[in-house]
């Protein structure tokens, strides 16, 4: 088959010829030249149901149209082999140059069969590692909640976006895992994350990650900056700008660490898992609690690792949904951990918006907005003129203690 010839057929956008030509032979090899087994009403039936979505009679009447397309164009057949292929095995990021028109209003259907792709693959994943199954099952839930989003921005059509299914790809190689409420991805010590102390008395100094943008509030910004953080060391002493525990910098203040009396909680090799919080369900504080006291174990169990702290980098920690939604979920999510500034990726200011809009291309404000979390969002944006994203760390140590805004309230900072 011509690459050309699939490109035009398929009616892929004219980047894709060029971009897809450097793997155009693996796929082509790798592929047995029929419908892959995933495209079929019996496999889309054994693993719909673990997405929990209210939406499964119109996915399977939808999945059936791009079944039935599928099977009298062998381009169809090669572009879903593709999806999973490049996807799961070459790990590439697929959107948007494989996006495809030639399933009309079904194209979202098109990507999601492709997400179900991976359930197999999942579960092989625990299964080696140990894990049990219901672990893989858990990981499909993730699918659910992106067919809620792709509703918002599509007409009420359900569907996925093939922009995140690569996401997919961290649970097949083991790096990721679906544990009650929330998911985990493990990694050291991200970037983003300040420098964080205790001492023997418990308690804690937490120093600004350097070279991060700050606004006179504290807050990180892209440009215009009223201070950049810093660390600069002298023998047993470490001096930076310190964070409150609501996410705040204090610009204008230093705060200076006895490295023989504060030892860092977490060393480089430790395990220091994200959350990833996938929709379709509330924020509960009960069920984020028990996730992260889930976690703690699960790690020690199954991958031999203490773990010493859970941090998150998101939208749904944007400082202002304190003021703007102060007794929502979200905003309890935030009292109950330790906030710290997150570094901004450059996205407009528009932090959250495909998650509560399906879209983030346009100014909030000129959507509808029908839920509560859009209307909120709108209120951000009207008023601050940005939405943000924002970070935080819970110690595991503390697990038990959480609940009374300990953080805020009992546990000791430094300065």
């Amino acid at each position: 088959m011509e690459l050309e010839n699939f490109c035009r057929i398929m009616q892929l956008n004219e980047e894709a010829p060029q971009l897809l030509k450097k793997n155009w032979n693996d796929f082509i090899s790798a592929w047995d030249g029929t419908l892959p087994e995933f495209v079929s009403i019996d496999f889309i039936k054994k693993y719909l149901p673990f997405l929990k979505t209210s939406h499964e009679t119109e996915i399977l009447e939808r999945a059936q149209k791009v079944i039935d397309f599928c099977r009298t164009s062998k381009e169809a057949a090669l572009y879903m082999f593709i999806l999973y292929h490049g996807a799961f095995k070459l790990k590439l990021q697929l959107d948007p140059f494989m996006q495809s028109k030639v399933f009309g209003e079904n194209e979202g259907i098109a990507y999601l069969i492709a997400a179900l792709s991976s359930a197999p693959d999942i579960a092989g994943n625990c299964k080696k590692r140990g894990i049990p199954e219901r672990y893989a099952e858990d990981a499909l839930q993730w699918i659910g909640g992106t067919v809620d989003i792709y509703k918002l921005a599509h007409n009420g059509i359900a569907g996925h976006t093939l922009g995140q299914l690569y996401w997919l790809h961290h649970h097949i190689d083991g790096e990721l895992y679906r544990i009650g409420r929330f998911e985990y991805l493990m990694h050291p010590l991200p970037e983003w994350a300040p420098l964080i102390f205790r001492n023997d008395a418990g308690v804690l100094a937490v120093l600004a990650a350097p070279g991060v943008k700050l606004n006179k509030d504290g807050l990180v910004v892209l440009k215009d900056e009223d201070a950049v953080s810093f660390i600069e060391e002298d023998g047993s002493f470490i001096t930076g700008m310190p964070c409150s525990p609501d996410g705040f910098v204090r610009i204008n203040e230093r705060l200076t660490v006895d490295r023989r009396e504060f030892k860092p909680v977490c060393a480089p090799w430790d395990l220091v898992p994200s959350i990833h919080i996938p929709g379709g369900l509330r924020m509960k504080w009960e069920d984020v609690l028990d996730s992260m006291k889930q976690a703690k174990e699960f790690f020690k169990r199954y991958c031999k690792r203490e773990i010493p702290m859970i941090v998150c980098g998101s939208w749904i920690l944007n400082p202002a949904l304190e003021k703007f939604a102060p007794n929502g979920n979200m905003a309890r999510f935030r009292k109950e951990v330790c906030c710290v500034p997150m570094i901004r990726w450059g996205n407009e200011g528009r932090d959250g918006m495909f998650f509560a809009f399906g879209r983030g291309d346009v100014d909030p404000t000129e959507l509808d907005a029908v839920n509560s979390i859009q209307k909120v969002i709108q209120q951000i944006f009207a008023a601050e003129g940005t939405l943000r994203t924002g970070g935080m760390f819970v110690l595991t140590e503390d697990l038990d203690k959480l609940g009374n805004q300990y953080y805020r309230t009992t546990q000791k900072f430094l300065g």
